[in-house]
């Protein structure tokens, strides 16, 4: 014989915001800052964090962060145009993975050398 036992409701789960905080650690931002920008055709070595003379970083302030990379860049690339289409793409990639608005993004470019792609 077979018995069947009602289903039990389960009260509703709270609202996403009252359920928790998710926090993106810093080093995080600066990962995926620096492979965002490694992404880059015309990127050629973006220094990770950690280097004492050519530090790439990133720091969260609440759901913003700011960004620091110095990258090397291929010759004979347009700089200006360089900066411009890996300022856009790191910034659409950490949104993209953390939710968080980058407010700046400093790029140093410290190098150039290598063959475009």
């Amino acid at each position: 014989m077979t018995m069947t036992v009602p289903a039990q409701r389960r009260a509703p789960l709270p609202a996403p915001e009252r359920r928790g905080r998710t926090e993106v650690a810093d080093r995080v931002v600066s990962k995926i800052a620096c492979v965002a920008a490694a992404e880059v055709p015309e990127v050629r070595d973006v220094q990770p964090r950690g280097l004492p003379w050519t530090p790439s970083a990133g720091e969260v302030h609440g759901d913003q962060a700011v960004v620091r990379l110095n990258v090397s860049v291929a010759y004979p690339s347009p700089l200006h145009a360089v900066a411009a289409r890996l300022r856009q793409h790191v910034i659409d990639r950490v949104a993209a993975q953390t939710g968080l608005n980058v407010t700046r993004l400093d790029i140093t470019m410290t190098d150039v050398g290598g063959d475009l792609p």
